[in-house]
């Protein structure tokens, strides 16, 4: 079957779920491609996806599941048995039951899964001292993705029928696992440092900063992406919760081994 445009969707706070959608799509050459951004709004006012297009969506794992607003930002999507690879990102942990939530939103959308993948980003909650997964996805990781990506359209430009194609099976449990609840606190601010220019409000995927003469954020709102943290100039945000102190030296302590990308076709 002829493919003419490749859409990614994806929802990604720190940029590592964006990166690996971008060099799986980039990596397929001749197509059209188009892009919309999930992070910061939700699908609207979008056509159905056609047959003729590869849908490419990518959004980050939360203590095994797909994020609670990346989920709710997928609903409205629509497609015509549109092919479609599902990706994760996790953060050297593991990702559970993630991908198989995400392949049943796709399912339920009527977009007919091709394709399957969970890579490794850098942890929302690694910082130097105590780094997890850092600095992933990396130059390996890519690789794989455009490899990943190629095969895909090759197998795609293959086939006529869609329906030829075996029910994808990935890895993980439905009944999916309990997902996370709310985390009752927030990033802390030094306010003698923050310069109040913005940054961190504009990188919040859930609106939860708010600058009036000084910045604060909203515990209902804050899903602990930790974008506020990676994106302050001054480092003037960070984390000084016993809760998130604890899993973040868990995390550092536990989970070190390189773990690679894992591909289904």
């Amino acid at each position: 079957m002829n493919i003419n445009n490749v859409w990614t969707l994806f929802f990604s706070p720190t940029g590592t779920s964006r990166k690996i959608v971008d060099a799986i799509a980039a990596s397929i050459p001749g197509v059209k491609r188009s892009s919309l951004d999930l992070t910061y709004q939700g699908i609207e006012n979008i056509k159905p996806f056609q047959g003729d297009e590869l849908v490419v969506i990518g959004v980050p794992v939360y203590a095994g599941r797909v994020a609670p607003l990346a989920a709710q930002r997928l609903q409205g999507i629509q497609g015509r048995k549109t092919p479609v690879v599902v990706v994760v990102l996790y953060g050297n942990r593991e990702y559970e039951d993630a991908l198989v939530e995400l392949r049943d939103i796709a399912i339920a959308a009527s977009l007919h899964p091709v394709g399957a993948a969970a890579f490794i980003g850098e942890h929302s909650f690694s910082n130097q001292q105590m780094p997890t997964a850092q600095g992933r996805p990396d130059h390996a990781d890519l690789a794989s993705a455009a490899s990943f990506g190629r095969y895909i359209f090759h197998k795609i430009d293959k086939v006529q029928d869609l329906n030829n194609l075996s029910h994808l099976q990935v890895p993980g449990n439905t009944p999916y696992k309990e997902s996370m609840g709310p985390i009752p606190v927030t990033p802390k601010v030094d306010q003698a440092v923050c310069t109040l220019c913005g940054l961190c409000v504009s990188s919040c995927p859930s609106g939860a900063i708010v600058i009036d003469e000084d910045l604060a954020m909203d515990v209902s709102k804050c899903i602990f992406c930790c974008a506020c943290i990676k994106t302050c100039p001054e480092e003037a945000v960070f984390i000084d919760a016993p809760l998130i102190l604890e899993k973040r030296q868990w995390l550092h302590e536990n989970c070190a081994h390189r773990k690679e990308p894992e591909l289904y076709f």
